[in-house]
């Protein structure tokens, strides 16, 4: 079985600080809307054609224009911005995609275009997994470009900053969702049962069974996915239709099962979402 080591968070980049869901300033997120994305393929085959994909059905936020890593000097203007794959130092990954200063693995829009991201060229980022085969492009590119998607478009209507605790997204979803976990990450001890402690049917399959239902865009299902990086392990849960955010945690790298504790903490936002 492939190992999920995959997780889809936003990261913004604030004047003061870079933190997960940081904060953009309006007048930095109405430029930014007003750039066209510049969305850099690479030599990867799998990977340009999932990206394309994904950008073409899944984000609506900015213009966009498709252009190879060997050409993109003519977009290097304050009127582009760019959407590249940035490999973690981890990442066993073949194909030849740009990086990033800090350790990083996912989809990261940059204002200026780099190989190698700093952050002040950084506005926005997503985690995907630390581990891509040809295969797995497609669910990876579907998520990732479903969640910048979703982060602008609720930061356009956001007062302050965005953090996993005012997250706008509805976690009243949860009530009428599966929440699907890959196999051997689910952590249950004793009699503990996970459908009793979040109230809702929770089931463990294979990674591929998870990517088919994130293909599909299956109304009835979230679920849940983890990525390393040197300081933490990164939880998400998302709806599999639109992946949208229902919950996020970060814990030390060597625990990245889903636990009771992250089950019982989505059930009380489901309950509050739900009052």
């Amino acid at each position: 079985m492939k190992r999920i080591s995959s997780i889809l968070v936003l990261v913004l980049l604030s004047s003061v600080a870079f933190a997960q869901f940081g904060f953009v300033k309006k007048a930095e997120l109405e430029k930014f809307k007003d750039t066209r994305m510049v969305v850099v393929l690479s030599s990867d085959s799998a990977y340009n054609a999932s990206i394309k994909e994904a950008v073409e059905r899944y984000w609506s936020f900015t213009g966009t224009v498709f252009a190879y890593d060997t050409g993109l000097k003519q977009y290097n203007k304050p009127n582009f911005s760019f959407l590249v794959f940035s490999k973690g130092k981890s990442a066993k990954i073949k194909a030849k995609l740009c990086s990033s200063e800090e350790d990083f693995n996912g989809l990261q829009v940059l204002n200026k275009f780099k190989r190698r991201a700093v952050k002040e060229e950084i506005i926005a980022r997503a985690f995907c997994s630390n581990k891509i085969d040809t295969d797995d492009w497609q669910s990876e590119m579907i998520r990732g470009v479903q969640m910048l998607n979703n982060y602008f478009n609720y930061a356009v209507e956001a007062k302050g900053e965005l953090t996993p605790s005012n997250y706008p997204s509805d976690k009243s979803l949860m009530s009428n969702k599966k929440l699907l976990v890959p196999e051997k990450f689910l952590e249950m001890k004793g009699k503990e049962d996970a459908a009793t402690i979040l109230d809702g049917e929770v089931e463990e399959m294979p990674r591929e069974d998870i990517e088919k239902a994130i293909k599909n865009q299956d109304p009835a299902t979230m679920y849940y996915f983890f990525s390393l990086d040197e300081k933490n392990c990164n939880k998400l849960v998302l709806t599999s239709d639109k992946s949208e955010l229902m919950y996020f945690e970060t814990d030390s790298p060597t625990k990245c099962n889903c636990t009771a504790k992250d089950l019982k903490a989505m059930k009380s936002a489901k309950a509050k979402a739900n009052k």
